[in-house]
């Protein structure tokens, strides 16, 4: 039989390092909460000033003093090894677009941290051999294979639509076609936890029947 401490030692590093990580975002997002209250800016702490970075672009020296992209009014573009543009008073749809560029990665990790910590309390509560434990890890993979391209979609989706406002950039929606390129260690480690959950439930079932046999 598992007791309980030997449970919860089943469970580390994994629970250590999520608790760190955890504890990390969470002081990180009471910090921006304090940040938009009270700093300054034309919305709080929002400024009024937002550049983006055209992604997955790198030009070279001979492309720096060409004009190949044209600002649009109350903008401004350089080009020092990327395309970056600004906008000296962004609009509300300017900012709310940065601002979903900037935390997509983040809602993602922090789902992510929160969905391993249910797997863990789950673990130390019924066991780790489960079909609770299973189902966790099913959610999980199916999360991280998910929700990796859902904010790289989104991601990429925000800056190009800031490029669209700020510039007079060709096509700059192709950025999309990287989104494969961002996917091959989610994927992965996605699938290998569904695996993980059919093997957890093969032998969770396996146990259940032979305990029925008994």
């Amino acid at each position: 039989m598992t007791t309980s401490d030997e449970r919860s030692r089943l469970t580390e590093p994994l629970e250590s390092v999520t608790a760190f990580f955890g504890g990390l975002m969470i002081l990180a997002a009471l910090v921006g909460v304090a940040f938009l209250v009270f700093g300054s800016g034309t919305l709080g702490g929002l400024s009024s000033n937002v550049c983006v970075t055209q992604p997955g672009a790198q030009y070279g020296a001979s492309d720096w003093n060409v004009p190949f992209v044209a600002a649009r009014p109350g903008n401004s573009v350089s080009v020092i090894g990327a395309l970056q543009a600004c906008a000296d008073h962004a609009t509300v749809g300017e900012q709310a677009l940065s601002t979903v560029a900037g935390l997509s990665a983040a809602v993602f990790w922090g789902s992510l941290l929160f969905l391993l910590w249910r797997m863990i309390v789950t673990a130390r509560q019924h066991g780790p051999f489960t079909q609770r434990v299973a189902a966790a890890l099913r959610r999980l993979g199916w999360f991280i294979i998910i929700g990796a391209a859902t904010a790289a979609v989104v991601r990429l989706i925000a800056i190009d639509a800031l490029l669209t406002m700020m510039t007079s950039a060709d096509s700059p929606f192709a950025n999309l076609l990287e989104v494969p390129l961002h996917m091959p260690v989610p994927l992965l480690t996605g699938a290998a936890l569904l695996t993980f959950a059919r093997i957890i439930r093969a032998g969770a079932a396996m146990d259940a029947e032979i305990q029925g046999t008994i």
